[in-house]
Parts: C-alpha cells; structure tokens; sequence
C-alpha cells in the first residue's frame, strides 16, 4: 500500500481543488444557484411588501357591519382595521356583490375580501383567518300575514323562504333553509316580505333592525322573529389560496391574538339595538276644553300650572295607568281625564316635564 507524505498529500489536495474551480460546468453551476438564491430573495421581499403596502378589500354594504360608501365605515370593518395596524397592512375597501367577491378571491383574481361566514365548500377554496367577530341571525316573519304557529309550520314544511345570493346565515340556519327564492340584496328580500312573496326571511339580527329602523320605520312592528330559533357564528377574513394569501393570514391572526390577549373592547363587537320607541303627539283642544293646562305635580297642594299654546310638541314620558291596562266596560270617558306625563319640546315652556290630560294628547 502506497503512502503518500503529509506534504505530498496537500500538494494533491491542492490541486484538485484548482482544477475544478477552473472548471466550466462548475462555474455555470455557481452561477445558476446563485441566480436562484437572488430569485428566492426578490420573490421573499415581494411577498413580505404585501403586508407594508396598500390592500384592497372586497366588501359590500351590510349595516351596521359594513356601512355604504361615504358613510362611517361600520363596526366591523374598525375591528378589521385595528388587526390590520397591528399587521402592517392598510385596507382600501372596494364594495362589489359579496358572490362576486368571494368568486374573485377564490379564483386567485382578488386577494382579500371580508366579512364572512365559514362553510365547509367555502373552506376548500380560500384560506380562513381566525374568527374576528360574531353575529347572530334569525328567521324573521311578517305578522300581517302569519302568527308564530303559522311562521313554524312554514318553516317545517320549507315553504316560501327567501334568501340573498351568495349569503350564509349560519352552519345551523344554512342546513334547514336548502330550498328558498334568491334575491340580490337584504332590501330587496325584506320588501318582498313585506308584500307576501315569501313568507320567511334568514338575516343577521342587527342587520334587520337597522334596516328597518332606516328604511321601514313606520313597519317595523310587523317584522317579527321565529322564537327559539337563532344562530350565534363568527365571522372571518378570507383570502386567496397563495403564498400572499398566506402571508397576510398569517399575520392578521397573530395581531389578532396579540390584541385579544390584551383585553381590548374595541374588539368586542355589540348588536344593533334601536332605540326603544317613544310617543311624539302634538297638544290639541277637546270640545268643552278650550284651553290646554299642564301641571306640575299630579295631585297635592303644591301643584302649579301652566297654560300650553295649542300645537305644542311633547313626548309622552309615561302614560296614566288607566291608558295602559283593560277596562271592565266600555264607559271610558274618565280615562281621556286622567293624567299622563309628558316633555315639552318647544314654546314657552319647553324642557318642563308636566302632567296633561289625555284628551289632549294627539300622537303624531
């Protein structure tokens, strides 16, 4: 066996290592990898610029969550607005038909868009942040034409239910409205409830109250939902299935962690309620009554009273007892005598809260 001396060894080392790195098929392959290495950092850099950079938003108008162009924005896109603070990311809403959006982002033509529900068919086309609010939805019925038995039977037997294209409501609700007319928006369902056209409607609660408190006030009381029947589901950011897709869920959910973790109660997303109603009247004469006298105090020795100007705007504070419950007969004339508490709300003596007869009292 042959042995070669330390010096001899490093001679052949040596050389070796010279020949090759003369090489020419070396040389190209040194190159090749490091273009790729250079390709790898640009497209690296290109897909972290998506999170310091302007995004657009598929979105549409669903109030109070997402409010019309020009308007305040809505309570859910602050929510998502806060996260994207804290993920590098500024979102520039683009409102087109949520089918529409949610077709574009699964095709890989849009990036993000939000908010929505999850369902399983859903899921296997686009990637799902963690939840970032919830809603509750119901299944509402007009009561000038059906009762509450009558709105259950209709609901068994999956009759004349309506729903807007592209909408979930729910895994819960999802599994039993399968068969319904479609119509393409909130407004345009709820007027065809209105008339008739169907007799049962799925839509998120504070969806419907604020549509009927901006739009249907004076119908509002006919809109009613079916009792024991709600379902309580978060809604979530969706984005392409891409590496960006990725990236910008990936970062949003751990904002969002980081926010949670923190307590915050902007995050804290809160129903719709409207207002409880009130009674508006105007003060009138009655026949035998020709001037209109307020008072003080209801009843005792310090009562003082003040002459109202006819027409004078009140709200109704609280109603005699009398108005409120049943009477036993039908001679009710001492009921327009008594006395209900109302707020003045102009002339002389506007901001004074005093007692009026009923016989007074015009609501308007």
């Amino acid at each position: 066996m042959m042995c070669l001396s330390r010096r001899a060894l490093r001679y052949v080392v040596v050389t070796a290592v010279l020949l090759l790195g003369s090489s020419p098929v070396l040389a190209q392959a040194s190159t090749l990898a490091a273009k790729d290495d250079a390709k790898s950092a640009v497209d690296k850099q290109a897909v972290t610029k998506v999170l310091r950079t302007e995004q657009t938003v598929l979105t549409n108008t669903w109030a109070p969550y997402i409010n019309s162009p020009g308007e305040e924005i809505g309570q859910a896109a602050q929510v998502l607005e806060l996260i994207f603070r804290y993920s590098d990311v500024q979102a520039t809403w683009q409102y087109v038909p949520y089918e529409l959006a949610f077709y574009e982002v699964s095709e890989g033509q849009q990036l993000l868009s939000y908010p929505y529900f999850k369902t399983v068919e859903r899921a296997e086309k686009v990637l799902y942040s963690d939840p970032i609010f919830t809603v509750a939805s119901q299944v509402f019925y007009n009561r000038q034409y059906l009762n509450q038995q009558q709105a259950k039977d209709a609901l068994d037997k999956r009759q004349r239910i309506g729903r807007v294209a592209g909408y979930s409501y729910g895994a819960s609700l999802d599994k039993i409205i399968t068969k319904a007319t479609i119509y393409n928006s909130e407004k345009r369902a709820l007027t065809a409830l209105f008339n008739g056209e169907i007799d049962l409607l799925p839509m998120t609660q504070s969806v419907m109250n604020q549509l009927l408190e901006s739009d249907y006030k004076e119908r509002k009381q006919l809109i009613r939902p079916i009792e024991d029947l709600t379902d309580n589901s978060n809604m979530y950011l969706v984005a392409a299935k891409n590496a960006k897709g990725r990236l910008v869920i990936d970062r949003v959910n751990k904002a969002l962690a980081r926010l949670k973790s923190a307590g915050l109660s902007s995050l804290q997303n809160e129903p719709f309620e409207t207002p409880v109603s009130i009674d508006i009247a105007k003060l009138v004469t009655s026949e035998g009554y020709p001037s209109i006298l307020g008072q003080s105090l209801e009843s005792g020795s310090n009562v003082e009273y003040f002459t109202l100007p006819l027409g004078t705007q009140v709200i109704v504070l609280s109603w005699s007892e009398n108005m409120l419950r049943p009477a036993s007969n039908d001679r009710l004339y001492h009921h327009m005598m008594d006395l209900s508490k109302v707020l003045v709300l102009n002339g002389p003596h506007v901001g004074k809260e005093l007692f009026v007869r009923n016989m007074h009292i015009e609501l308007q």
